[in-house]
Order: structure tokens, then sequence, then C-alpha cells
């Protein structure tokens, strides 16, 4: 079997589990470190600069 986010190997669906645990841990990180959607429309009512990609 093959993880889906880093395309590593493992032999089977126990080891994939133990292997996304550990590798790519949900909750720890992923959403503190994004913005929230809101936060976008309030950087652009205050003026912040357009950044294409960025933005």
């Amino acid at each position: 079997m093959k993880c889906d986010v880093c395309n590593a190997e493992v032999a089977n669906s126990e080891e994939l589990k133990a292997h996304m645990e550990r590798e790519h841990p949900v909750g720890e990180q992923g959403d503190e470190e994004l913005e929230a959607p809101d936060m976008l429309k309030e950087a652009q009512e205050k003026g912040a600069p357009v950044i294409p990609g960025k933005n």
C-alpha cells in the first residue's frame, strides 16, 4: 500500500494507519497555521497590499 500524502510504501492497512498517525498527524499543526477566511477580507479593507498568489 502507498501513503496518499507522501507515497511511502507500507506493508498493510495497519502499518498505513500507524504511518499516518506518526508522519502526518491531523490537528496538531494544520488548522492553527491557517488564517481564518474572514481575515483576508479584513486585511483588504484595511488597505493591505494585494500580492498575486498570496491573497
